[in-house]
């Protein structure tokens, strides 16, 4: 059954939000500084999928809803060309789970994708042939987003999905 909660509870337990990133992400001293310039609480350690996930209380979500950040769309090719089967991998064993993925890429945008903007030998056609598989077959949302914002998307992302998940379980 699932808690009614008052907005003052559910704010309070809000508050209680943890975002766990991977320890295996790089690159990310401008998200981990909005989160503490902003008092988001947050831990670092291995994750199974993606590079963030959270936590509120005892009830963790990390295999209900993950977010996989690439630093650009160079770094997607790389994952979607020659480390494909490594990417493909995780995201399976999501989808297993039944968890929720979020792809987000920092610091392009889906123009860049048709326009090709980006440094490797995989086609424009290709790689969006690629992500729409990826929003399908794996039920992702991609959003595109700029390096300034990150932090903020991803704590928003985390705390949205905490908040649906204690409303209606």
């Amino acid at each position: 059954m699932v808690r009614k909660w008052t907005e003052g509870e559910l704010r309070e337990e809000l508050a209680k939000i943890v975002i766990i990133v991977d320890s295996r992400e790089q690159s990310n001293k401008h998200i981990t500084d909005y989160f503490d310039k902003n008092n988001i609480k947050y831990e670092v350690r291995k994750l199974d999928c993606g590079d963030y996930s959270a936590r509120v209380g005892d009830m963790t979500l990390e295999h209900d809803m993950f977010i996989e950040r690439k630093n650009s769309l160079t770094e997607l090719c790389g994952n979607m060309g020659q480390n494909r089967e490594r990417f493909e991998r995780e995201f399976t064993k999501a989808k297993s789970e039944g968890a929720k993925p979020f792809l987000i890429i920092e610091n392009d945008s889906l123009n860049d994708v048709f326009l090709g903007n980006y440094n490797s030998k995989l086609k424009p056609k290709s790689l969006w042939s690629s992500l729409c598989v990826w929003m399908v077959r794996y039920n992702t949302s991609v959003m595109f987003c700029r390096r300034e914002n990150m932090g903020c998307v991803i704590a928003n992302l985390c705390i949205y999905y905490a908040r649906e998940r204690l409303l209606y379980g």
